[in-house]
């Protein structure tokens, strides 16, 4: 069955969702897994000995071993001039953007026994023309050409949508929270998508992240001794710690369902667990969260709105899903709009944005569409093929007269030698104009001077004589 794919490429974590065609007709974007252990796979990529790569989940597991030629946050370098250290190479952001793309098409495609009929990839908002350029011609290097871009808020906003109703020129405002910063934008609604308005900001602080360095401390502040104990340039203690980072991050996530969690600590030489409180949690992330609704009102101020102008405030991304953001939001906006799986919805909204740049070329005449890859782009009949004969629709339009031959040649551009024969000879033409110079002047000089000696010649003979 045909499909197009949406990817989210967030800066640490990848998601993916499929919307399927049955004859004419769009089903919704449903969520792909990505990675055996969740709906996300890390945004990593590994190099192997033949030079190829491997991302997701089987990279992030050689980072303790091999974290040389291990590379995550790349998409934070995307456009920089320098490219990045893998291993032993210096590899360009822009490529590796195009093989994290590459691997998720790739694993949904195996899945679904064929490839999609189009590719949507939803990106950080601050890309631009310039960056999405990078990256078309990264993809293009790699064979994919029929992939679009959409920016981040947009893809977020498109999947709102389609579950709401947003009227024309109505706003929205999106703010996502990612695994290493937070973006608040404003969208218009426009047919057929949205459009940003206002500036969308776009900060470091706060992240996923940053939360997740909250309960890292506060397990560091009950068994610190072990934690310093552990060698970081020895690679069994790397692992160690990268298991109680990810045992802090799934302690947040389950305090945003539950009012208690525990972190399970495996360290060489103590095995516990250290109890978190919801309250406790929310003491220590409080300061972070504040900075979400703030950043929020400065991007509908500079839209020149107001909280009560706005439509809906949409949060995304999976820190979204904590109480007490969700609190702090309603106080100081309005009640935020929150996907049961916020981590998703910029991949739901992308493959959307995939089902209306498909639509655009096919679905224009839908009794012909039929399950292929191949697009055919439909032009509108113009006022001059409406017949009001119902005989006329039958006859052949009659064919264009063929085009006149164009006759385009290359220009010729001179290389070094020719320059330098050009210059020279340009000198030898300057000395022939002044040898012809000098001798016309001479000529005349010489005319000058005969018919002066002519006039007095006779007067000095006689007075010698």
């Amino acid at each position: 069955m045909p499909y197009v794919l949406g990817i989210h490429l967030g800066a640490t974590a990848t998601s993916a969702a499929v919307a399927q065609r049955d004859g004419s007709r769009w089903g919704a974007p449903v969520p792909w897994p990505l990675g055996a252990e969740g709906p996300t796979a890390p945004t990593v990529l590994c190099k192997v000995q033949d030079g190829s790569f491997v991302a997701g989940e089987p990279a992030r597991q050689q980072e303790a071993a091999h974290h040389e030629w291990v590379v995550r946050s790349f998409t934070k370098h995307l456009g920089d001039d320098a490219p990045l250290l893998v291993g032993s190479d210096f590899v360009p952001a822009q490529q590796l953007v195009a093989t994290m793309i590459e691997w998720a098409a790739d694993t949904v495609a195996s899945q679904q026994g064929h490839p999609p009929e189009h590719i949507a990839v939803a990106h950080s908002a601050t890309w631009g023309p310039y960056r999405g350029h990078l990256v078309q011609q990264a993809l293009a290097q790699l064979g994919l050409t029929d992939v679009s871009l959409v920016p981040e808020p947009v893809a977020v906003g498109l999947d709102y949508a389609n579950s709401r109703t947003v009227p024309t020129n109505g706003t929205v405002a999106v703010g996502n929270i990612g695994g290493t910063g937070f973006d608040a934008t404003v969208l218009r609604r426009s047919e057929p998508g949205f459009e940003v308005i206002g500036a969308p900001l776009d900060a470091d602080y706060p992240s996923g992240q940053d939360l997740d360095d909250e309960v890292f401390a506060h397990v560091r502040s009950e068994i610190g001794e072990h934690v310093d104990s552990l060698d970081p340039s020895d690679p069994q203690s790397r692992a160690l710690l990268a298991a109680l980072r990810a045992e802090c991050t799934r302690a947040k996530e389950a305090l945003s369902f539950q009012p208690h969690a525990s972190v399970r600590v495996a360290l060489p030489r103590v095995r516990t667990e250290v109890a978190l409180s919801r309250s406790r949690f929310e003491h220590l992330v409080r300061p972070h969260l504040e900075r979400v609704p703030e950043l929020l009102t400065q991007a509908i101020q500079s839209a020149a709105l107001t909280p009560d102008q706005l439509e809906a405030v949409v949060l995304a991304g999976g820190t979204a899903r904590a109480p007490l953001l969700r609190q702090l939001t309603t106080q100081r906006l309005a009640q935020p709009q929150i996907d049961q799986v916020p981590e998703l919805v910029a991949a739901r909204g992308a493959a959307q944005s995939a089902v209306r740049k498909l639509s655009a070329s096919t679905d224009q005449a839908p009794e012909a569409a039929e399950e292929t890859s191949v697009l055919v782009r439909v032009a509108d009949p113009g006022p001059s093929s409406l017949r009001n004969d119902q005989n006329a629709v039958d006859e052949p339009e009659p064919l264009p007269p063929p085009r006149p031959a164009l006759d385009v040649r290359p220009m010729h551009i001179e290389g070094p030698d020719e320059d330098r024969q050009r210059i020279i000879k340009i000198i030898k033409i300057c000395v022939a104009a002044l040898l012809v110079i000098g001798g016309l002047v001479m000529t005349i000089m010489q005319t000058s001077s005969s018919g002066g000696h002519g006039s007095g010649g006779g007067s000095s003979v006689l007075q010698h004589k």
